[in-house]
């Protein structure tokens, strides 16, 4: 059998206080935008450690930031604007339930109302009027998967739902 286990899917940022930005792998640091390029919330965004000044963020098709990219890459370092991006863990659910018309429908419109990312759904071959579906989902905590557990046993014709082993 083989060990349970979650996959780690994004980076984790740290925060850097009152500026709107998150740096990769550093901790607090002074920002500036870079008045070369002006980037704007929604753009893609990238950061260069400079002398004394803290980080300056750049536009990433900045003509500056390919430059610096090309010339001193160790420097660069991975911005992103607003919150922090939450850890999410893959974890895949069997779904055991009577056979019927609308059964797939009803487990993903609960997946979409806990607010759960489908990274795949799988339905098995129907034996004795039994289906099994097998679904991974991205979740951010036990917490979050074992709302969805409970949800999908309250689905009609629903028998059995468990976490598997990838």
């Amino acid at each position: 059998k083989k060990a349970r286990r979650s996959v780690y899917r994004k980076a984790e940022a740290s925060n850097v206080g009152e500026s709107g930005f998150y740096i990769y792998g550093v901790g607090n640091l002074l920002t500036k935008v870079a008045h070369c390029c002006n980037p704007l919330p929604g753009d893609d965004i990238s950061g260069y450690i400079t002398s004394g000044q803290g980080v300056s963020i750049h536009r990433q098709d900045c003509g500056n930031m390919l430059r610096l990219r090309s010339v001193d890459p160790e420097r660069v370092i991975q911005v992103s604007w607003g919150s922090a991006p939450k850890k999410v863990y893959s974890v895949p659910i069997r779904v055991k339930a009577y056979d019927r018309s609308g059964l797939l429908r009803d487990i993903t419109t609960v997946m979409d109302k806990s607010s759960v990312f489908i990274l795949s759904l799988f339905s098995g071959e129907t034996k004795a009027g039994i289906a099994t579906v097998f679904v991974k989902v991205e979740v951010a905590d036990v917490e979050q998967l074992s709302t969805v557990i409970s949800r999908l046993r309250q689905v009609a014709n629903v028998i059995d739902v468990q976490r598997v082993s990838d």
